[in-house]
C-alpha cells in the first residue's frame, strides 16, 4: 500500500488555531490565533496560557470550514488528542499516525491570520487607557472547553461509585453555531457545555461581621427593666431617686453663683435604700450594653478568617476598624478599656439614660420615671464607679 499524502494534514494543522473569529458570530470572516509554549502563563486561573504552562496539549481548530476542511481536520484532531481510531480504517491511521510527530513543533512558533482588521460584528470592549480607549476582542478557546468536558465528565463518571465524595458538576446546553455547527469548527461541541453554578448564599453571620467591623453597632437600653427581689421599700425608693435627681440637679444647674455643674459637683442629698436601687438601676444598664458587646465580639471571632489582616489595616485592635468611636472600639475589644475608656464610655451611656423614658417592674408594680439632662453629669460620675 502507497503511503499517504501527509502535506495536506500538516498545512491544515499549521493554520489551526487555539482562538476562532467564527466562534463569536459563524458569518464573519476566518481568522483566529494559535498560542505558542513561550506564552504560558503561571497564574493561579484555568485558561488556555496557564494549560501550557503545565504542559497540557490544548487542541486547535480550523478556522473555517471550507471544502474538505472538516475531513481532513478530523485526521487533526485525532493526532492531537489520542482520540480511539481503531475502528477506522487502515489508511485513516497512518494517517494519524504519520501527522503525530508534527504536533509537538506547531507550538513552538505562534500564529495568526486575518486579524489585520476586526470585523463590526465582533464584540469589542473599550479599555481606558492613557486617556484613551483600547479595544478588546474576547475569544474563547475551544480546545480549552475539550479538556474541561473531559474532567467534568470523568468526575460525573466516578460520582457514580458508592460512597463517592464527588459532586455532580452541572452543564447546561449553549446554542453556538447555527444549524450546523461543524461549520465554526470541529470543537465547537465542547463550547456548548458550559459549566454552571449555583448563585453564592449570602453569608448573614459574614455580612454582620463585617458590618460591625466597619461601622459598629447600635447600643441599645432597655426601656423596660424588672428589679427582682425588690424590697417593699424599692418601688418608692427608685422613684424617690428619680425625682430627687430632676429636683436637686435642677437647683444646682441653675445656681450661677457657685457653678457647680461646671467644676462637676453634684450631690443630691440621699438615703440608703435610694442609693442601693440606683446602683441596681445603673448596673442593669450597664451590664445589658456591655452583654450586646459581647455578642458582637463573638460574631467577629467566628468570622475572623475572612477581616482584614493588621498589615491590611492599621488600626489597634484587630477586632475593630480604625475609623469607629473611642467607646465603640473598647465596647468590642474589652483589651482597649483602659480609664479613660470607662470615663468616656460612662459620659456616653449617662447621656442615653438621661434622653429615655424607663418603666420599672418591681414586685408585679410597674412604675415609669424619666431624667432631666441636668442628671447627665451626676449619672456619669456614678457610672464611672460601676465600671470596672
Amino acid at each position: 500500500m502507497p503511503e499517504p499524502q501527509t502535506d495536506i494534514f500538516i498545512n491544515a494543522l499549521e493554520e489551526s488555531v487555539h482562538f476562532s473569529l467564527k466562534t463569536i458570530n459563524s458569518n464573519i470572516e476566518k481568522g483566529g490565533i494559535r498560542l505558542s509554549k513561550q506564552q504560558a502563563l503561571d497564574l493561579p486561573y484555568l485558561s488556555a496560557r496557564t494549560l501550557l504552562n503545565e504542559d497540557f496539549l490544548i487542541p486547535t481548530d480550523y478556522q473555517a470550514n471550507a471544502g474538505k476542511t472538516a475531513s481532513i481536520f478530523k485526521v487533526v484532531k485525532a493526532a492531537m488528542i489520542n482520540d480511539e481510531i481503531s475502528s477506522e480504517d487502515a489508511e485513516f491511521q497512518q494517517q494519524v499516525e504519520q501527522l503525530k510527530p508534527s504536533i509537538s513543533s506547531v507550538f513552538n512558533e505562534p500564529y495568526q491570520a486575518g486579524t489585520e482588521n476586526i470585523d463590526i460584528r465582533m464584540r469589542q470592549l473599550l479599555i481606558p487607557k492613557n486617556g484613551e480607549y483600547v479595544s478588546v476582542s474576547p475569544l474563547t478557546a475551544a480546545g480549552v472547553n475539550y479538556l474541561v468536558n473531559q474532567e467534568v465528565d470523568t468526575v460525573n463518571e466516578l460520582r457514580k461509585a458508592k460512597d463517592s465524595e464527588f459532586n455532580r458538576i452541572q452543564t447546561a446546553i449553549f446554542g453556538i453555531g447555527g444549524a450546523n455547527p461543524q461549520n465554526v469548527g470541529s470543537l465547537v461541541r465542547s463550547m456548548q457545555r458550559p459549566i454552571t453554578v449555583d448563585a453564592p448564599q449570602a453569608s448573614e453571620k459574614v455580612r454582620q461581621a463585617l458590618a460591625i467591623f466597619y461601622n459598629g453597632f447600635t447600643i441599645r437600653l432597655s426601656r423596660k427593666i424588672k428589679l427582682l427581689h425588690g424590697t417593699k421599700r424599692a418601688k418608692e425608693a427608685i422613684k424617690e431617686w428619680s425625682e430627687i435627681l430632676n429636683r436637686h440637679l435642677i437647683i444646682t444647674a441653675t445656681n450661677t453663683i457657685q457653678n457647680w455643674h461646671d467644676l462637676e459637683i453634684f450631690a443630691p442629698s440621699t438615703n440608703r435604700d435610694v442609693r442601693d436601687q440606683e446602683v441596681i438601676f445603673l448596673n442593669i444598664l450597664a451590664k445589658d450594653v456591655l452583654r450586646q458587646a459581647t455578642f458582637q465580639k463573638n460574631i467577629l471571632e467566628e468570622a475572623e478568617s475572612i477581616l482584614p489582616s493588621m498589615e491590611e489595616i492599621e488600626r489597634p485592635s484587630f477586632w475593630v476598624h480604625p475609623s469607629l468611636s473611642f467607646v465603640l472600639q473598647g465596647l468590642i475589644d474589652p483589651e482597649l478599656r483602659d480609664d479613660h475608656w470607662r470615663i468616656k464610655f460612662s459620659d456616653y451611656l449617662a447621656r442615653k439614660i438621661t434622653n429615655e423614658t424607663f418603666d420599672i417592674e418591681i414586685n408585679n408594680e410597674t412604675i415609669t420615671i424619666s431624667l432631666d439632662s441636668n442628671a447627665e453629669g451626676y449619672i456619669a460620675r456614678r457610672l464611672r464607679e460601676i465600671i470596672r
